[in-house]
């Protein structure tokens, strides 16, 4: 067969491709907009159903040209295979979002019928899906300063007196200040908006006015003066679909048909997993890949699974990663001496796909949550110091081995001192937890935020070109300028300066962070509240 015929056949089948999968987003479509409007518990089967569609679309889109879309629905894939698990009930909300995400998914087939189909090099969109977060405030008195904080996170908010019965804007929470509000006219005003979840604002900090409000249906409560980056964190978790990069699993396994098998079972179950024959290759591979964990054949020849385990233990950076043996030895004390030496459990061959695909998740799931807890700032939530440097040197590696462009950027607070000694500390924190919080919320998913220290901040930016990058932190700087910062009764405004620094222009981690830095330095001589650019000599 010709050149021309087979391009023409794979034209001709990525077109039937692409109406059968418009299709079947649509009848996700239906499925989750049905779902949302119940007022009852949703069936397993219902969910199940829906599961599987997006599983159908996850294993297919990339073949045929649509990576972004299928990545999109795996990623929701995922998020309801864990509802499913953890026998936790979607509230209305939360299925309203997994509908709009499909609606996204849906614009995003329709768009690349128009141009020519490639993968995004970034999306620095404000709020994905269909429409921003709806939030309405109920109170007593001036709801402005609440209403101008939350908007600059990027929510739609109203006041809930501006809402009628009916109106096809409807909340997805109900924000109720009950400090001046009389329990039966708070109660009745939010019975008009069922579907809505609820957050009481209270001067009453007791047990006894905490449990009111968790027997009174409220989701989150939160006293006076009220800490807004607290607020809007609560907010974040009770509106988003759970987003989180897929565990990763290092496979050492000298028989590589074996090794392969798992690999592919895992990355069903969305694991990502990388395979390494060779244990002379395992610390680069520990390096390159940065695992949850590592799964270890007993049996290798030149170097045992414990030896190999014992010399990874070598190495401070890879204490806390599990270390699994897998083994056809079915003997409990040879087992146990294995596990004395280094290792952290033991999972016997053969073992089926789905013992592989729990064990493995449980597991990951441990030693993230773990790496989380000890990578992350207890002010801010972001990661530490050390971590984010780990980080840059990943993405500068990452840029020598295949050019793929990164950046980074230096944040600092402008005249932070004075913030401090005008309001004092606690104001400073304040702003620092507003500015932490806002990042999270403007980024993508794939970036990384760490705290640097004090009032600076760093980002890693991967896949993003330097232009990107710059038009991403300038509109997070003109937002941030404009948020209003509470201090009691009085009202300010906090600026930052920044720098970026491209992975193309420096070969050293150590060389590219400086540059950031150096820009940063040169925004502050230069005005402060602005971005520079770092350009190589």
């Amino acid at each position: 067969m010709q050149d021309e015929d087979v391009q023409a056949r794979l034209a001709a089948l990525r077109e039937q491709y692409a109406e059968r999968l418009g299709h079947d987003l649509q009848t996700l479509m239906a499925q989750a907009r049905e779902l949302a409007a119940r007022q009852r518990t949703v069936e397993p089967e219902a969910l199940e159903s829906l599961r599987h569609g997006l599983h159908r679309i996850a294993g297919s889109a990339g073949t045929f040209g649509y990576p972004a879309l299928g990545r999109e629905a795996r990623e929701m894939e995922l998020w309801v295979q864990a509802v499913l698990e953890t026998s936790v009930a979607p509230t209305s909300p939360m299925l309203t979002t997994l509908h709009d995400r499909l609606s996204g998914s849906y614009r995003l087939l329709e768009d690349s019928a128009k141009t020519t189909l490639g993968e995004p090099q970034a999306d620095f969109e404000l709020v994905s899906g269909e429409r921003s977060v709806r939030i309405a405030i109920l109170a007593e008195g001036d709801t402005q300063v609440l209403l101008q904080s939350l908007s600059g996170f990027g929510y739609d908010c109203r006041g809930l007196s501006q809402v009628e019965e009916g109106d096809a804007w409807q909340p997805d929470v109900v924000i109720i200040d009950t400090a001046n509000l009389e329990p039966e006219v708070w109660q009745a005003r939010i019975a008009e908006v069922p579907g809505a979840m609820r957050v009481l604002l209270s001067a009453d900090g007791s047990f006894e006015a905490r449990l009111r409000a968790v027997r009174g249906g409220a989701q989150g409560f939160f006293t006076h003066p009220l800490d807004v980056p607290a607020l809007e964190r609560r907010l974040r978790h009770l509106v988003t679909l759970p987003q989180q990069d897929p565990y990763r699993v290092l496979i050492v396994d000298d028989d590589t048909e074996l090794a392969e098998h798992f690999r592919l079972t895992l990355k069903i179950a969305g694991i990502e997993s990388r395979v390494i024959d060779q244990p002379s290759d395992v610390l680069r591979g520990l390096r390159e890949f940065v695992p949850d964990l590592v799964l270890i054949d007993i049996n290798m020849p030149g170097c045992s699974g414990p030896e190999l385990a014992r010399l990874i233990r070598f190495d401070d950076d890879w204490l806390r990663i599990p270390l699994i043996y897998l083994s056809a030895e079915s003997d409990a004390q040879r087992q146990a001496q294995a596990l004395a030496q280094a290792g952290d459990d033991f999972l016997v061959k053969p073992i089926s796909d789905l013992a592989l695909t729990a064990a493995v998740t449980a597991r990951a799931q441990r030693s993230r949550q773990l790496s989380q807890a000890l990578a992350r700032d207890g002010l801010t939530g972001l990661i530490k110091h050390p971590a984010i440097k780990e980080l840059i040197e990943i993405e500068q590696s990452r840029t020598q081995r295949s050019g793929a462009e990164a950046c980074v950027v230096m944040i600092d607070i402008d005249r932070f001192k004075s913030i401090n000694d005008t309001y004092g500390h606690g104001t400073g924190d304040y702003v620092i937890r507003l500015l932490a919080n806002l990042l999270r919320q403007r980024l993508r998913r794939v970036d990384h935020i760490g705290r640097y220290g004090g009032e600076e901040f760093v980002a890693v930016l991967p896949a993003c070109s330097l232009e990107n990058a710059r038009e991403a932190i300038e509109r997070i700087r003109e937002s941030f300028a404009q948020m209003e910062c509470v201090a009691g009764k009085e009202v300010f405004h906090a600026t930052f300066s920044a720098g970026v620094a491209s992975t193309l222009d420096w070969t050293d981690a150590g060389a590219l962070l400086e540059a950031a830095d150096r820009a940063m330095y040169d925004a502050k001589q230069g005005g402060r509240n602005q971005v520079r650019v770092a350009r190589a000599a």
